[in-house]
């Protein structure tokens, strides 16, 4: 962020929509950081092995895999496209932070709020993330691959992989995710568990007082969100609601275990290390990524990493056949709820049984 930040305060006040997108672009690189580079040939590289990897899941899931934009960029070049993506959760905040309140005034510092909580979130992402299925909550893309090329090469070399096997890896999950949430009918569930949950948090008053009254605001206090965007992260106070939390976390591991799944059916002499890159995913994954932190701060959204998609899906393969899995994407009833995920049997006399 520009160290004139504080200068511009007018200019920001005076912008309009429930989101300051510019200012959560603006802030999302400062926190990314400084520019990076990105080795000579990476991206026919990467586009390569993305059209290896849909080719070989192709032979293992009904889905198509269509040829999308595939991009390999540093920390902040990924920040700043993917903010953007992050409206399905901007949005209800915006709107939270709104009910209520009079119109007036306050109106531009709840833009600029949430627009710092989203800058400042993304751009913590960007610190670890591998590619955009490995960020704290996915963005919607669309249709979009991107790859963080730092973070994927410090994570080969500090777990000491065989560099074109986690490749794959980190393309297969970027592959399936981007393919899965492609769907309406996912990525309106997303928004849809999101938006539920935001709405059932509770604002806290004396994080909202901003040092002033409905009719004003303290300068001084919007500049110091501004410069440390953590002062904000007490905005919203208990009770987080545990079932909604839970299926938000459900969802996530039936995208992430359908990945796992696939990844099963491929010929292990083509991946051998992968039991070692899941180990070495583990390890990392033990300690709550930037972005990870940033969400349990400001909003109680605890979601970790479940492991139980994987075995989900093998489980109903298991016991109703080969075309079991697939019934999962046909339509939102079938995906599996919280307490389904870890009972496939419930799932199955709900889905395929009845």
């Amino acid at each position: 962020m520009t160290d004139n930040i504080f200068d511009r305060l007018a200019e920001l006040l005076a912008s309009s929509g429930p989101v300051n997108w510019e200012l959560a672009t603006e802030l999302g690189a400062s926190v990314a950081g400084e520019p990076g580079t990105v080795p000579a040939g990476a991206q026919d590289y990467w586009l390569g092995l993305v059209d290896t990897v849909q080719r070989m899941l192709a032979q293992h899931t009904p889905l198509d895999f269509p040829s999308v934009p595939t991009a390999v960029l540093d920390r902040r070049d990924w920040t700043a496209a993917t903010i953007p993506e992050f409206d399905y959760l901007a949005e209800p905040l915006a709107a939270k932070l709104s009910a209520g309140q009079t119109a007036g005034p306050l109106g531009p510092i709840f833009s600029i709020m949430v627009g710092l909580q989203i800058g400042s979130m993304v751009g913590s992402m960007s610190h670890r993330a591998l590619a955009s299925f490995d960020a704290a909550l996915p963005p919607l893309a669309g249709s979009h691959h991107r790859f963080i090329a730092p973070n994927i090469e410090e994570f080969v070399s500090s777990h000491g992989l065989e560099i074109d096997q986690a490749r794959f890896w980190v393309v297969a999950h970027e592959v399936v995710q981007t393919r899965l949430l492609a769907e309406p009918l996912l990525s309106a569930r997303l928004r849809s568990l999101i938006a539920t949950y935001v709405d059932g948090l509770e604002l806290n008053p004396d994080a909202m007082s901003l040092g002033g009254s409905e009719a004003g605001f303290d300068p001084e206090q919007i500049g110091q969100m501004m410069q440390d965007p953590s002062f904000l992260t007490g905005m919203f106070s208990g009770p987080h609601q545990d079932e909604d939390l839970a299926e938000i976390q459900a969802f996530l591991a039936v995208i992430e275990g359908y990945t796992g799944f696939l990844l099963n059916h491929l010929d292990h002499n083509f991946i051998p290390e992968l039991p070692r890159i899941r180990e070495a995913v583990d390890r990392r994954r033990a300690e709550p990524s930037p972005g990870e932190t940033f969400l349990q701060k400001m909003l109680g959204l605890e979601l970790g990493r479940p492991q139980a998609g994987t075995s989900f899906f093998e489980e109903i393969e298991r016991r109703w056949g080969s075309e079991a899995p697939t019934t999962v994407w046909e339509g939102e009833n079938g995906l599996p709820t919280s307490a389904e995920l870890a009972d496939p049997v419930a799932w199955a006399a709900r889905t395929l049984l009845s």
